[in-house]
């Protein structure tokens, strides 16, 4: 799995890529893009020629801004978004 981030400056240290590459190393062919800018988002998903999913998950600027700890809103919207929410 590989997890990336494309953030402001000022919030980049509170997406933590790593803590959700831990919880998740058993899956393979799988990326995460977390996206968190003041300008918003759409989130998408879409399987690549070579079999590798992407998935991109925007995260709200403010929200994240205003959290002390953002891991758990992260964590939530990865499970939702590879159907382990139920």
């Amino acid at each position: 799995m590989v997890v990336v981030k494309v953030v402001d400056e000022d919030i980049a240290d509170k997406v933590d890529t790593g803590f959700i590459k831990e919880q998740f190393s058993n899956l393979s062919n799988i990326g995460i893009v977390y996206v968190c800018t003041s300008e918003g988002g759409e989130d998408d998903d879409w399987t690549d020629e070579t079999g590798l999913r992407h998935i991109v998950i925007h995260l709200s600027y403010e929200d994240v801004r205003k959290s002390q700890d953002v891991r758990p809103m992260m964590l939530k919207k990865a499970k939702e978004r590879l159907g382990m929410v139920g």
